[in-house]
């Protein structure tokens, strides 16, 4: 999206309605995706300051887009009210105070009030209701947004959490591991998250501990497509395929046990399936062994390894350094050059 926004979104003296409803819609669900993130995640989501530009970016597009076009934009584009709540003065006043708020109350989001305050004035030659952000009360809003417990408590958190104490009673590890491969294959990976950043202080952080130790055994060891690591897998390419998910991905990669599973078996995956890649035709050649249900499908594979190979990846030596060591000399260089092609697309 931050490519999107610096090199897509121009407005010139001859840029029509035409032009611009569609960036605008896109940006007004990425932005929708955005509120809600950080609106769930409170202060545990950490955002860059190129995210943040983007944030800001995006409000000034979408205002000057309106200050140009009116009501003819945003019913072509603006289904929950966006527009209607921002078109006046005062208006766009408090949008800039509430997206401002939600910035600086994120994980040390008071950081980011130093690049608020620069941005705000270039902004308000533009547009003078980027001067509120001046106005503001940084430690005020930090006071103001205080933690309580119902932060906390998501619903995937405690589904997370419910998971863990009901695969915890079961009577053996055997038990234990079946019930785990059937999750990894229908829980979905925004609940996982929460398990790789389970407090210490938790009465269920053995439990815990434990369960990240097998899912990741399970990705390290699989030696061959296994249903349960594709599912999980797979469950991550449905979150990251969500707007503004990326971040998130990004962070839980941190956990480095994690981050090196995922990469041992991305690594796995493809060492056994680039001898058979056309990449000419962007798919497997007509020699290649049949595809089961136990496999990631080649689009999935390939954009989890994009993210993982992203230059905001805290993984990104460690899993080339992997996919260097494991794959051939040629595989690598097909990869590489399979990771180039597709770079555009997914940026």
């Amino acid at each position: 999206m931050d490519l999107f926004i610096s090199k897509e979104l121009t407005l010139t003296s001859s840029t029509g309605l035409e032009d611009v409803a569609p960036h605008c819609l896109k940006l007004l669900v990425w932005l929708r995706s955005c509120q809600e993130e950080m609106r769930s995640e409170h202060r545990h989501l950490r955002l860059s300051q190129s995210l943040i530009e983007s944030l800001l970016k995006a409000h000034l597009y979408l205002f000057e887009c309106y200050d140009r076009f009116g009501e003819p934009l945003a019913d072509r584009c603006d289904s929950h009210g966006f527009f209607a709540a921002s078109s006046t003065p005062e208006e766009r006043r408090q949008c800039i105070r509430e997206l401002c708020t939600a910035i600086v109350n994120t994980k040390k989001g008071e950081t980011h009030a130093v690049v608020l305050h620069l941005m705000h004035r270039t902004f308000a030659e533009i547009q003078p209701a980027w001067s509120v952000i001046h106005e503001l009360d940084w430690s005020e809003i930090r006071r103001s947004e205080a933690l309580t417990s119902s932060d906390f408590i998501s619903p995937e958190l405690q589904q997370m959490r419910r998971l863990v104490k009901r695969i915890g009673r079961l009577s053996s590890l055997q038990h234990m591991e079946i019930a785990l491969q059937r999750a990894l294959k229908l829980v979905g990976f925004q609940v996982w998250l929460h398990l790789f950043r389970e407090s210490r202080d938790s009465d269920i952080h053995s439990d815990c501990h434990l369960l990240r130790h097998m899912i990741c055994d399970t990705l390290t060891e699989a030696r061959s497509p296994s249903p349960a690591c594709s599912g999980f897998l797979h469950n991550i390419y449905l979150f990251v395929s969500q707007p503004a998910s990326e971040v998130r991905f990004w962070a839980c990669l941190e956990h480095k046990r994690l981050a090196g599973s995922l990469s041992a078996y991305l690594s796995g995956h493809w060492s056994r399936n680039l001898p058979f890649f056309n990449l000419d035709e962007m798919q497997m050649s007509a020699d290649a062994p049949a595809m089961d249900a136990s496999q990631l499908p080649l689009n999935e594979a390939i954009y989890v390894t994009h993210l993982m190979v992203a230059t905001r990846s805290p993984c990104r030596r460690q899993f080339v350094q992997q996919l260097r060591t494991i794959l051939s000399p040629s595989s690598w260089t097909q990869l590489l050059q399979l990771l180039n092609k597709v770079a555009f697309v997914f940026s």
